[in-house]
């Protein structure tokens, strides 16, 4: 017999918890549910060495995942509109748009539209996001890759992303939402150091720069858009100046 069994890393049982001896194929669903329920460096770096750990199946991840959050959220608000605004929703939809065109027809659109618009944002978003951080991270000695960041990190936000939409609406349960997102910063911080083979110093040194520079470039992007805007509006005619 191999070191894998059908492709997959062997495991030896302690209490109730496989721990991982053996880096192998995962399936997506053991590859989230490792990520999720095992969050350990071993977790993070046998995902980072997987074979099937490729850009494009993180990639997939994130965008299925979003679509799908995306439509659940969508559909629910439109049953809400409904429930609130009675059948004359659609009729205002139309008259707001100036379309002469059904409500369900309009609604279709949205949906059609915006399923690969979402998709494709958050394949941007992830790729930018693992770039800067592991940019930040080589910086700091990390060994890692940038497939091998984007792999770990969407093993853990796609599912994460399911979650927040699924419970997002429920009443009361929606209060979850919160520990998710902190638990989500907690994974990331894990896969970082994991990943890279890196101190906890390291690893909240890259955080502590990202969020400087986030920071930074805020107040930037804040300063270009306040002050035209400013102008503008202290300008003679306009809404604060002197009037002509």
């Amino acid at each position: 017999m191999s070191d894998f069994e059908d492709g997959n890393a062997i495991t030896t049982e302690t209490g109730s918890s496989a721990i991982p001896t053996g880096y192998g194929t995962y399936s997506w669903f053991e590859a989230w549910r490792m990520a999720l329920t095992r969050p350990n460096e071993e977790t993070f770096r046998s995902l980072a060495d997987d074979p099937n750990g490729s850009l494009g199946r993180a990639l997939g991840w994130i965008a299925i995942t979003s679509a799908i959050s995306f439509l659940i959220s969508s559909a629910i608000q439109l049953v809400f509109s409904g429930l609130l605004a009675g059948p004359s929703v659609f009729e205002a939809l139309e008259q707001e748009a100036g379309l002469l065109l059904p409500g369900g027809l309009m609604i279709a659109g949205v949906f059609v539209c915006g399923l690969p618009m979402v998709a494709l944002f958050s394949a941007i978003g992830i790729l930018i996001y693992t770039g800067l951080v592991q940019f930040t991270a080589s910086a700091f000695g990390g060994e890692g890759t940038f497939t091998e960041m984007a792999y770990a990190l969407a093993a853990f936000t796609a599912p994460i992303t399911l979650l927040s939409a699924a419970i997002g609406w429920i009443p009361i349960v929606n209060c979850l939402t919160i520990p998710l997102v902190i638990y989500n910063l907690v994974l990331t911080l894990l896969a970082v150091k994991s990943v890279n083979r890196i101190s906890w110093g390291k690893t909240i040194g890259i955080f502590a720069v990202l969020l400087l520079v986030s920071v930074l470039l805020a107040v930037v992007l804040g300063l270009l858009i306040w002050i035209p805007l400013r102008d503008t509006l202290l300008a003679p005619g306009g809404l604060y100046g002197v009037p002509y």
